[in-house]
């Protein structure tokens, strides 16, 4: 059996357990991609998450959950962060290789 035979009957078995469209379904699942860590901040992506175009920084205790944008790396959303903090997240920001590679993985969930 070919690889897209069988690619096509698992997405129909699917689709009729699951009720609907398999695109349907999988909108409401956001998957996170973690593409840089730096000092304990985690810069995360996640799929079908909604317009602008941004990134979320969290800390794993907590303390820092944001949102910045793709556009000019400003706070949109989330907890105070600290200078320091702001200064390293704001240094990798403007670094060309990451800004292709959040453009990327934006642009593969969001084309």
């Amino acid at each position: 059996m070919s690889k897209n035979i069988f690619e096509e009957l698992l997405l129909k078995s699917l689709e009729y357990y699951l009720m609907a469209p398999l695109e349907y379904v999988l909108q409401g699942i956001k998957i996170k991609e973690r593409f840089a860590s730096i000092d304990g901040l985690q810069l995360i992506i996640y799929s079908n998450d909604h317009n602008p175009p941004h990134f979320h920084v969290k800390t794993k205790d907590g303390k820092i959950d944001a949102r910045f944008t793709f556009e000019d790396c400003s706070l949109m959303k989330g907890s105070v962060i600290g200078a320091s903090d702001e200064k390293r997240i704001k240094a990798f920001f403007i670094d060309q290789k990451s800004r292709i590679l959040m453009d990327k993985i934006w642009s593969k969930r969001h084309a």
